[in-house]
């Protein structure tokens, strides 16, 4: 078997036919099964999903991350893909999954870009922004995972014993995932999903689920403050949650040392060749590169590796 396909379920009898009818209807030659794991639904999300899938399971726990997990302990695939009841895939999606690994076998994991299903010009704003951040975040080396479009091996899922019973399960295991081998997002194929997301808490909020979804991995203690998860109540005190956020993100740049500075300049050089610029506007650009890397990393000086990516982003854009 090549690929297993899961979704975990909780009361989705309207979404899930139009989820399960995509993934049966997959335009490739890789052999797939598609596997339910339903938290014993008050409505007719089973009985529609018997009409599609290879296999139903059953949770008695209402959680996203464990009925992932428990969902996965039946894939017979060799790739393991997660997605949610509101997300539809595009008929080459399970073949490009097939072709990104096969392609790249240093590749553990990854994610895609996403297209909501409705077209209003705020929904359209909120994903393009979303995936520019994305995409940024990947090409730092620090790719985030989306729960409705995760892809992994399945040795490396074994391996790393799944998705944890966490806040932001998605962003926690994807970071697990990113400390063991190569993860990517990739923005040449994607998703389609819901955005009730969006709707319920609006577009900042939304937004900000995001971003939070990336720093509940790397910061303890914003950790310990947000719950993001479908089926647990949300527990955040707004007054600590609010104080964490402005000291993470405070107006001060990172600092930048002396010696930073220099190596800065010294590597300015090594691009005027590939571009018609001036020695200072490279610099410049290396600088503001250098200190937006430092930040997604939440740290409070720039180091020679972060001038590194920098040099390396800009001279893959010049290509």
């Amino acid at each position: 078997m090549d690929i297993s396909v899961i979704i975990p379920t909780l009361n989705e009898g309207k979404n899930i036919e139009d989820c399960l009818k995509a993934i049966r209807s997959q335009d490739t030659l890789a052999e797939y099964e598609i596997i339910v794991c339903d938290a014993r639904s008050g409505d007719n999300t089973v009985a529609i999903a018997e009409k599609y899938a290879d296999e139903i399971v059953l949770s008695d726990t209402r959680s996203i991350g464990i009925q992932r997990n428990l969902g996965a302990e039946h894939a017979k695939g060799n790739y393991l893909v997660f997605v949610d009841a509101d997300t539809i895939l595009p008929k080459n999606y399970l073949g490009k999954v097939m072709e990104k690994f096969r392609d790249d076998p240093e590749l553990i994991g990854f994610s895609t870009q996403f297209r909501f299903l409705k077209r209003e010009e705020k929904l359209v704003f909120a994903e393009r922004i979303t995936n520019s951040y994305l995409e940024f975040r990947s090409r730092m080396g620090y790719a985030i995972l989306l729960g409705f479009s995760t892809c992994v091996r399945k040795k490396v899922f074994k391996s790393l014993k799944g998705f944890r019973d966490v806040p932001l399960e998605d962003g926690e295991f994807g970071f697990r995932m990113r400390k063991t081998g190569k993860t990517s997002f990739f923005t040449d194929f994607y998703v389609i999903t819901s955005s009730r997301r969006l709707e319920e808490m609006g577009l900042l909020g939304t937004l900000r689920y995001y971003l939070e979804m990336d720093l509940t991995t790397r910061n303890a203690r914003i950790g310990k403050l947000l719950i993001y998860n479908e089926y647990v109540p949300c527990r955040v005190d707004n007054k600590m949650l609010q104080k964490e956020f402005a000291r993470i993100f405070s107006p001060n740049r990172p600092a930048m040392d002396i010696s930073i500075r220099d190596y800065i300049k010294s590597k300015g050089g090594e691009l005027l060749g590939l571009y018609k610029a001036t020695h200072e506007q490279f610099t410049d650009r290396i600088t503001e590169l250098s200190e937006s890397i430092a930040e997604l990393k939440l740290i409070p000086k720039v180091d020679r590796i972060d001038v590194d990516r920098a040099i390396k982003m800009i001279k893959e854009r010049g290509k």
